[in-house]
């Protein structure tokens, strides 16, 4: 998989030692994501494709069907650089909140965190942006974990968010999950939140170094310009429009908001180079939806609601026309081929 996975890379040398430490070799996890003959990848950071893929796989090995949730005590939310160090010198829990939503492409451009404060609670959500059908579970799970196990340095062993949310089903056992996230918990809902009573995010971060912070803070400013200024417009458009496919947020009128420029900007710097938002939202829409059909075994219903199709008809009249072939037929193609 990581031979063509052009997806952002992230950090993921603590999944190989898991993996090692629960008799898994890396030449196993080699031929899993490359087979026979290929480089060595770079376990330090993997693409984020490959990591998701990979963090399955291992979950699926060792027959741990809510490994993420076990592991978010031992992994630490530090593992993984760039902002997720700098919340340990915030000067609030919520100061944290911030942080990682604001710095979230230091840690990976394959996710997004964005913060909602309120007047009386608050929520941080999460989101690994993978392909349509893609089972992110582990990854989401993990990253709640850890940020509960975070809060609870500062607010106690027993404290859990006011109330938590996961996109993906609910699994048959839920006492871990409980015990970790409370009582308030739904499954199969829009998106992986985690709610906050403001009151605790007001709490202070203990061993917070402020001067460090500033160092930090300096730091990740400049990684996270460099960041966006190495992309260009028209990765920065395939990342927003990859991010944000199947809502209602997937125009252009946001996508220039996003990247501070007016709609006509946006038009022009795209035509300049030969494209529209429009085509490129088609070309990224497309691929999402070959890679649910030949990777998941998800109704093609619920791909078409992924992807922002009202009906699974209007889904299927599109993707004929740019492929020749209905939704079934390609992955009945696809399945062919493979076997």
């Amino acid at each position: 998989m990581t031979r063509s996975d052009q997806s952002p890379p992230i950090r993921t040398q603590w999944l190989v030692d898991t993996a090692n430490e629960r008799g898994i070799s890396v030449a196993q996890m080699k031929l899993f994501l490359q087979g026979e003959g290929n480089e060595e990848p770079s376990w330090a950071a993997l693409p984020m494709n490959s990591y998701i893929a990979l963090f399955n796989w291992v979950a699926q090995h060792c027959g741990d069907p809510h490994l993420g949730l076990h592991l978010a005590k031992d992994v630490g939310l530090s593992t993984f650089g760039g902002s997720a160090y700098m919340i340990y010198h915030a000067s609030s829990l919520g100061d944290c909140c911030q942080c990682l939503a604001r710095y979230d492409q230091t840690i990976s451009q394959g996710i997004l965190v964005t913060y909602f404060p309120g007047l009386r609670d608050s929520r941080l959500e999460y989101q690994a942006i993978q392909p349509a059908g893609v089972d992110v579970s582990h990854d989401s799970e993990m990253s709640a974990g850890m940020l509960v196990y975070f809060f609870r340095q500062h607010l106690g062993e027993r404290w859990t968010p006011k109330k938590v949310h996961f996109s993906h089903p609910a699994p048959q056992q839920l006492d871990d999950h409980h015990a970790l996230f409370g009582s308030n918990l739904l499954f199969d809902q829009a998106s992986n939140c985690v709610w906050f009573d403001n009151r605790d995010l007001n709490t202070k971060v203990t061993k917070a170094d402020p001067y460090l912070l500033e160092v930090l803070r300096g730091h990740t400013d400049e990684l996270q310009e460099k960041i966006l200024r190495r992309d260009s417009v028209l990765a920065q458009v395939k990342y927003f429009i990859a991010r944000t496919i199947g809502s209602e947020e997937c125009t252009a009128v946001d996508a220039a908001a996003q990247l501070y420029m007016s709609r006509r900007t946006l038009t022009r710097q795209l035509s300049n180079q030969g494209t529209s938002f429009r085509d490129l939202r088609n070309e990224i829409t497309e691929s999402m939806a070959k890679k649910a059909l030949t990777e998941t075994s998800v109704n093609v219903g619920e791909i078409a609601l992924s992807l922002g199709y009202a009906e699974s008809s209007a889904f299927d009249r599109a993707f004929k026309l740019s492929t020749g072939c209905t939704p079934t037929a390609y992955r009945q193609q696809a399945s062919v081929k493979n076997n």
